[in-house]
């Protein structure tokens, strides 16, 4: 596709809310959300330093640097090495080629989906991945940052630690409702502070002559065999980078230029990386006092360096006392904000697709936060390896079965045709891409969980390609005819 001519005068990245949201009515009240099945108009087209500038505060999150505690702490820093290369590979290629659909189509990627490969109510299944991956992000972090301010301020019980969750809980149901605008202005702020932190970590390891031991150790977690390591670490990569490209392309689709996909997916790759290799050094450099605080509470040693591995904050708080939680509780605000957007539009979706009904955008966002809490209840940083095991399946059966459909099925085959009609009829279920997800999906599941493959990408990958493009080409007629969808 030939690039886009340049429209007027692009808008601040204030003006783009957030994931899957367009151009927001002139008179529209605070807590109002627009329509999701608006093409970005030119007026509203960002230049690619801006869209780069979102993903770069997107991934810089306590989650990202827990990712890179996983990847160091489980897998060693050799083959943590491997992962970290995986991770670059991986984001770039799927934001690129998921960004590129959303950028031509001018629609967010869950609408996108919901006319290529799954139907109006088989998007659903859709807004339940979304559900389920990125309202669990959020709980992860809020989790995190609990943990951070109840570590910084010495408070315990259990009624204070649930007291606290609550509370932050609102406060992202707040920020949503009303302090989108105020965090895009401030994230360049809010990214540039976390990684000054970040920065002061680094060089207190190198102060005390440790920089050399945080940058080559190995294994750190007791009873982790190397493979189980790195698997753990890998599941964690695949897992972000299909979260990375599924949230990046609601950003993607307001680009000025279609070339402008590279330097978007190169950057928020190279901010991954770089956030990981943070996370690293700092979950190395608080480790044993954040071991020492898990096993003051009565954890055994294992789930202890777990604990320790999957609270960055702890460490950061340990560097930068009480500015270093300052600057996490506004980073982390800018993060659980389009979080608790994002998981509002799957729970919009998943309501209209189900049952035609709209949900009221206040009450998407509390429900979505009400489902973080349920994660939360579930002790969702003690299921974390299942949670990224689990989610690296959904999110890279998505991409793959988007990327499939678009460049292969629709592009080289011929079977359907590319290009959205938003006023055309919906197929009510796509069974093609539904049942390709769900049998896929199954199938990688009961593998993994019954320790027959560690790492559910290399069952994913190749078989939600090859299945989509098998039934495709079996039901070729029936596609071209629109008999089917």
């Amino acid at each position: 596709m030939a690039d886009k001519p340049e429209g007027p005068k692009a808008k601040t990245t204030a003006e783009v809310a957030a994931p899957a949201q367009g151009r927001a009515p002139a008179k529209a009240s605070a807590t109002s959300q627009v329509s999701l099945f608006e093409r970005v108009p030119e007026s509203a087209r960002l230049a690619w330093p801006d869209i780069a500038a979102i993903l770069s505060g997107v991934v810089s999150s306590l989650s990202k640097l827990m990712g890179g505690g996983i990847v160091a702490f489980y897998a060693g820093c050799q083959l943590g090495g491997v992962t970290v290369a995986i991770t670059f590979a991986l984001s770039f290629v799927l934001t690129y080629f998921v960004g590129k659909i959303c950028f031509r189509e001018g629609l967010p990627n869950n609408v996108v989906s919901r006319y290529y490969i799954f139907g109006k109510k088989g998007s659903a299944v859709g807004s339940l991945i979304w559900i389920f991956v990125l309202v669990g992000v959020l709980a992860v972090g809020t989790v995190q940052l609990g943990n951070a301010i109840l570590f910084a301020f010495g408070w315990e019980g259990e009624l204070v630690r649930w007291g606290l969750f609550l509370g932050i809980s609102a406060v992202w149901v707040l920020m949503a409702l009303f302090g989108t605008k105020v965090i895009a202005r401030m994230n360049a702020v809010f990214v540039v502070a976390l990684f000054c932190v970040m920065g002061y970590v680094v060089y207190l390891i190198a102060a005390d002559g440790q920089l050399m031991d945080a940058a080559t150790h190995g294994i750190m977690i007791p009873g982790v065999e190397p493979l189980e390591g790195f698997a753990y670490s890998v599941n964690y990569a695949i897992m972000t980078s299909g979260l990375l490209a599924l949230f990046a392309a609601d950003f993607t689709r307001f680009a000025r230029k279609e070339r402008d996909m590279v330097p978007i997916s190169l950057t928020g790759s190279i901010f991954a990386i770089v956030t990981y290799i943070f996370g690293a050094l700092i979950v190395y450099y608080g480790f044993d006092k954040s071991f020492a605080y898990f096993s003051a509470q009565g954890m055994d040693a294992t789930l202890a360096a777990n604990a320790a591995v999957t609270n960055p904050g702890v460490s950061l708080v340990l560097a930068s006392g009480g500015i270093g939680l300052a600057i996490i509780c506004l980073s982390q605000m800018k993060v659980e904000t389009s979080n608790s957007i994002g998981g509002a539009n799957a729970v919009s979706n998943l309501a209209n697709s189900l049952f035609g009904k709209k949900i009221a955008w206040p009450v998407a966002v509390i429900i979505a936060n009400l489902i973080g809490l349920v994660f939360i209840f579930g002790n969702i940083l003690d299921q974390v390896n299942a949670f990224m095991s689990y989610g690296s399946i959904m999110t890279s059966s998505w991409c793959i079965l988007l990327i499939t459909d678009y460049y292969i099925v629709r592009g080289k085959m011929g079977i359907g045709r590319q290009g959205i009609d938003v006023d055309a009829a919906e197929t009510s279920v796509n069974w093609r891409g539904v049942g390709t997800l769900l049998v896929v999906g199954i199938v990688a599941s009961v593998l993994y969980a019954t320790h027959i493959v560690q790492i559910p990408f290399l069952i994913v990958a190749p078989a939600s390609m090859v299945v989509y493009i098998l039934v495709s080409w079996i039901l070729r007629d029936k596609v071209r005819s629109g008999a089917i969808g």
